[in-house]
């Protein structure tokens, strides 16, 4: 399955105005990067995920793949004030994939909520996304997910 997306930084936008971006959520979360590197095979995960605005077309069509992981919302923590997100959103589904910019390719995780936010997929690497392909804002990327 191949899909396009626009770069979105949700988390630089207002920075204090709502929930904590993935870089905070893993520091809380060590089990979701242990497990990130066993589904994956890498040794490092860069702190944070990057956010892709998507059709809500390709939300839908992920969630038929199989994932090489899925993670219990109960099993998340979140700061305080924000512990119902991740109850809310049931579970985390991952998929291998690889991300297109240009003429350069990263292995990459696609990842989508059971109850997803609509029109938006994160995407989880080894290596920071953002400066390595330099990407902006509204910048348009190709995902390849695996399929099994």
């Amino acid at each position: 399955m191949n899909f396009k997306g626009a770069i979105q930084f949700r988390s630089s936008i207002r920075p204090g105005s709502g929930p904590p971006g993935e870089t905070e959520i893993l520091v809380l979360n060590p089990q979701r990067v242990a497990n990130i590197l066993k589904a994956t095979g890498w040794e490092c995960l860069e702190p944070g995920s990057l956010n892709l605005t998507v059709d809500n077309a390709v939300v839908d069509a992920l969630f038929k793949l199989k994932p090489v992981w899925i993670e219990d919302g109960n099993t998340v923590r979140y700061p305080e004030a924000f512990k119902h997100i991740p109850q809310l959103r049931k579970a985390y589904y991952y998929y291998r994939a690889r991300l297109n910019s240009g003429d350069n390719t990263q292995e990459v995780l696609v990842r989508r909520a059971q109850v997803p936010v609509p029109g938006r997929v994160e995407l989880f690497a080894p290596i920071n996304l953002t400066s390595t392909f330099n990407l902006a804002a509204g910048d348009q990327v190709v995902v390849e997910v695996e399929s099994n």
